[in-house]
């Protein structure tokens, strides 16, 4: 009999755990869940702190997002204008030079001043090489019939 009871061990008599057996399985098991929630608590501790830097981080490029829109649109206005004061300052120009091109052009034919307009009438029309080139050939033309005549 005592070597049946020695057989059975620890289980007690016919396999039942004694009471501090449970007790000691129990706080064993309460030990790991104890130590599973401190685990847990640690992550969601962690967890809202990557919540909080992912708020500021997102406010921060929401702030940034919206500073570049304001930008992207004072730029765009910048442009619009210059374009307009492009726009406006190219059409002055045509005006003044369409003015000066016909008081030039009245000078050369109101008098015989003509080799000093000529220079003046190329410059405003911007002649090309080429089409300087023709003019002084159709002047010493001009030029040598006249002479001839005289």
């Amino acid at each position: 009999a005592a070597a049946a009871a020695a057989g059975r061990g620890a289980a007690g008599f016919d396999g039942f755990v004694s009471q501090e057996e449970q007790i000691v399985r129990i706080a064993q098991v309460q030990a790991m869940r104890d130590e599973r929630v401190m685990e847990l608590a640690e992550e969601v501790e962690m967890l809202r702190a990557n919540v909080w830097e992912s708020k500021r981080v997102q406010d921060l490029l929401c702030r940034e997002r919206d500073d570049l829109r304001f930008k992207v649109e004072s730029l765009e206005s910048q442009h619009k204008t210059m374009n307009r004061v492009e726009h406006y300052e190219n059409k002055f120009k045509e005006g003044m030079n369409m003015e000066y091109l016909k008081n030039v052009l009245l000078k050369y034919i109101e008098t015989q001043d003509h080799d000093k307009l000529i220079p003046v009438l190329q410059t405003v029309l911007e002649f090309s090489p080429d089409e300087r080139r023709r003019l002084e050939a159709a002047r010493a033309k001009r030029t040598s019939l006249l002479a001839g005549f005289f």
